[in-house]
């Protein structure tokens, strides 16, 4: 899977970057195919937005996330990102 991370006025170190990419790693038990994978975190007065989204063969998932918190933002964007994936992952094996 090819994976994408950006930053607008915000900087982020290589770990956090590799902290991202293992986040997005876990993310693919629910994908089929290959597919990319885009995540944009930007910083806008003092809300930090994480934003995700992955195409696939199968579908395209975007989930949007702010807090005030970069790491809360991060983590509560995954957890939505997970439901939302296995959702349609159940979906798309029922049928």
């Amino acid at each position: 899977m090819e994976i994408i991370v950006n930053s607008v006025h915000v900087k982020i170190d290589k770990k956090f970057e590799e902290y991202i990419k293992k986040k997005i790693e876990k993310l693919k038990k629910f994908i089929f195919d290959e597919g990319e994978a885009k995540f944009i975190l930007k910083k806008e007065g003092d809300q930090y937005i994480s934003e995700l989204s992955l195409h696939t063969k199968y579908f395209d998932v975007f989930v949007k996330e702010n807090s005030e918190n970069l790491n809360e933002s991060v983590e509560i964007l995954f957890n939505k990102a997970k439901k939302k994936l296995r959702r349609l992952h159940e979906k798309v094996t029922k049928h």
